[in-house]
């Protein structure tokens, strides 16, 4: 594994975590890097549900232990990591059918999965409480679909 880059950040595991971690891959990687979008994204999911799933609250969110985001580039790709404290019960888990229409939630890592090509998972911390989510995602979103397919990407226009 070649490092390049390792930028991480504690944020306050609140419902505010999402956007500032939104806003720390911009910094990282700036509006113009290929794969912006996708990191952002990945990020936002990913925060989201270690926000909504590491210490369950009454309404769904409850300020608890921070978060920990980091980022790391190696061999063409961009690893995301968030680090929580981990304490509901069960692992991170896409749901079957995500798609079900009307649902406001549920397809945050069905959304991280299609972006990473399955490229996430989950390990504990140990002896210590807590768990990292992470997802791999092309460093170049279009030259890594036109090695894959053979054909470019469609672009999304901002």
């Amino acid at each position: 594994m070649n490092l390049e880059t390792c930028r991480e950040i504690f944020l306050p595991g609140n419902r505010e975590s999402p956007s500032q971690a939104r806003d720390e891959i911009r910094k990282w990687l700036g509006e113009n890097h290929p794969a912006y979008e996708n990191a952002r994204l990945a990020v936002s999911e990913l925060v989201t549900n270690a926000v909504q799933h590491a210490r369950h609250g009454a309404a769904g969110f409850e300020a608890g232990d921070p978060l920990l985001l980091r980022l790391v580039t190696y061999d063409g790709l961009l690893r995301i990591e968030v680090v929580d404290a981990g304490l509901s019960a069960g692992e991170p888990r896409a749901r079957a059918d995500p798609a079900i229409p009307l649902a406001e939630s549920g397809r945050g890592l069905a959304i991280v999965g299609v972006l990473s090509d399955g490229n996430w998972g989950h390990s504990s911390n140990g002896q210590e409480p807590g768990r990292t989510v992470w997802c791999e995602l092309p460093a170049d979103p279009q030259h890594s679909d036109e090695h894959l397919t053979g054909t470019s990407a469609p672009q999304v226009s901002r």
